[in-house]
């Protein structure tokens, strides 16, 4: 999967001028030919007033033949919305970024069931993508499987962004799975793990987390519910 990811931050003070607008945007999106809209806001730990929206797409080839805004707002809807969503918009950043499914745990339960998603990212040492990509597959996935997690989602950037930028995405339950030892960790030996903090100190310039909200009143996904 490749998907468009947005992330903004807005002004204070006007989340609610920016939810009403962003809730229109992933309604017309989705009209125009988007599988889905999806929109997260920062959920008590991170920086405030911050949102992704996630836009998947199937190929590069969709932005040859024009954006979804275009396809599901006429000329002048697109303008009365911009006007109304561009104002609280302190910052945007887009960049495309692509699931690597055979290091993943594709989630079975639906963003709304389950809202909260622990986000990690990871700054690689220029050139080591393809080396750390390999070192997740032989120990954090299996690690992640032993722990039974909802998702193990790992995202690298295509276009817009670092190449050595890597997202991984977790489900929480609840927020009390965060006074539990961390999960992944705990589904290794003490020699894996010191293996792994081996490899962060060889392959890692900056780690961050943060926890994300995903907001089911402002996202438009009309794919089949989850299993």
């Amino acid at each position: 999967m490749n998907a468009l990811l947005e992330e903004t931050s807005i002004h204070p003070g006007t989340g609610g001028q920016f939810e009403a607008a962003q809730k229109e945007y992933c309604a017309a999106v989705v009209k125009g030919g988007a599988p889905a809209c999806l929109i997260f806001s920062t959920a008590t730990f991170g920086q405030s007033d911050r949102y992704f929206t996630v836009l998947p797409f199937a190929s590069f080839i969709h932005y040859d033949q024009g954006k979804y805004t275009e396809k599901g707002l006429t000329p002048e809807e697109a303008k009365a919305l911009s006007a109304r969503r561009i104002p609280p918009i302190a910052s945007n950043h887009e960049s495309a970024i692509a699931l690597h499914p055979e290091l993943s745990i594709l989630p079975t339960v639906s963003n709304a069931e389950y809202p909260i998603n622990h986000f990690t990212e990871y700054r690689l040492r220029p050139g080591n993508s393809t080396h750390f990509l390999k070192e997740i597959h032989d120990h954090l996935l299996p690690a992640a499987k032993k722990a039974g997690l909802l998702e193990f989602e790992v995202f690298t950037t295509t276009v817009g962004e670092s190449p050595d930028r890597i997202l991984i995405v977790t489900r929480l339950k609840n927020y009390a799975e965060l006074d539990q030892p961390d999960p992944i960790m705990a589904g290794m030996s003490r020699l894996q793990q010191d293996r792994w903090q081996e490899i962060v100190s060889n392959n890692i310039e900056h780690t961050d987390t943060w926890i994300m909200r995903y907001r089911a009143d402002l996202s438009t996904d009309p794919r089949p519910a989850k299993h």
